[in-house]
């Protein structure tokens, strides 16, 4: 675990040890990390709203909401860890400005983790009985990762008798 966080922290190293002065593609990095951070928090902030909400809920014995798809989480299943993801490609690109272009390896190995965590997230998801049908059905609407725009379905026909 210890070589995994040094090595995603390793631009960070990079940018610490110059004395470079700040140019356009340390906008960029800036712009990119602080809309990550934006992004995250949110996500977050929507996530706990709802796990509260379900809660509540739960305790006056009324039915719970099964799938989060309101605010950032309807255009996609994980916008917390987008916004992760785009901190640490963020800190990447101050790197990649320094000349230190290898240091993509740490943001690529977080990606990994995270995308093997989502698969870990989702398959949660859909052992749970009372919200497996409802996330189905939001998986193929939402993009797992990417915010983008939520797919319509067609309605289900209906059969004839």
């Amino acid at each position: 675990m210890q070589v995994f966080l040094i090595g995603i922290c390793l631009p960070m190293y990079a940018i610490h040890s110059s004395d470079q002065p700040l140019g356009i593609w340390d906008l960029v990095a800036t712009i990119v990390c602080i809309a990550g951070v934006v992004i995250a928090y949110f996500a977050d902030t929507q996530l706990h709203q709802f796990v509260t909400r379900n809660e509540k809920l739960k305790q006056l014995g009324e039915p719970t909401v099964p799938t989060l798809e309101d605010g950032l989480w309807g255009y996609s299943r994980h916008p917390n860890y987008f916004g992760e993801q785009l901190w640490w490609w963020g800190v990447y690109l101050f790197a990649w400005n320094l000349g230190q272009r290898w240091m993509f390896i740490g943001a690529l190995v977080n990606s990994m983790c995270l995308g093997y965590v989502t698969v870990l997230v989702e398959r949660r998801m859909l052992k749970q009985e009372h919200r497996a049908e409802a996330y189905r059905l939001y998986q193929k609407r939402t993009s797992v990762l990417i915010p983008w725009f939520r797919k319509s379905l067609p309605e289900p026909k209906e059969k004839e008798t």
